[in-house]
């Protein structure tokens, strides 16, 4: 049995952790390499009622664009800057989401692709997936209320965002899953 099994799937925003990589430093050439990967353990995050949950939008595209907007809105609140999209964060987000359509649980895979396709500054690289029949405005809550999960919205050396979001109806109800990338 999965461990998810007694976890509500409408929106156990699969709260995988969120994952962080940072490329290049004494010990590691500056080739896209990773220092350091960080997963933490599976989270999962209070969730409304199930008759609360309502998946709306469900076009993938206006979908991720609130999620940025709830993000923005979060680090404003939180006295930081909005992150700025990014094309190729979003292009790459939308990739790592369309490969994870269907599976048990959501996993992160290494950044370093992300690194060596869209060459963040400090070359430093974090996700935060989600997979849940909710709100954008829900599934950045339940992101906030995760350790890992807030580290990354609220980190203030990640300065660009891309969201990228596909619809995965292989379980019992529609589902959005979204892979946010972080660059900085």
């Amino acid at each position: 049995m999965s461990r998810w099994a007694s976890v509500p799937a409408v929106l156990c925003v699969a709260l995988v952790g969120a994952c962080a990589t940072t490329a290049g430093d004494e010990t590691a050439p500056r080739t896209g390499t990773t220092r350091a990967a960080e997963t933490r353990p599976a989270e999962t995050a209070t969730t409304p009622a199930p008759e609360e949950l309502v998946l709306d939008p469900t076009d993938p595209a206006a979908y991720a664009d609130l999620v940025v907007s709830e993000t923005n809105a979060l680090r404003v609140a939180a006295g930081l800057g909005a992150l700025a999209t990014d094309p190729c964060a979003a292009e790459v987000a939308t990739d790592r989401a369309a490969v994870i359509v269907g599976g048990p649980e959501l996993e992160h895979a290494p950044l370093d692709d992300v690194i060596a396709s869209c060459e963040p500054p400090s070359g430093v690289a974090a996700e935060n997936l989600s997979r849940a029949a909710a709100s954008p405005a829900q599934v950045v809550e339940a992101w906030e209320g995760s350790p890992g999960h807030r580290a990354n919205l609220l980190d203030p050396t990640l300065t660009r965002v891309g969201v990228g979001c596909v619809l995965d109806g292989t379980g019992d109800a529609e589902q959005m899953l979204c892979s946010q990338v972080f660059l900085g």
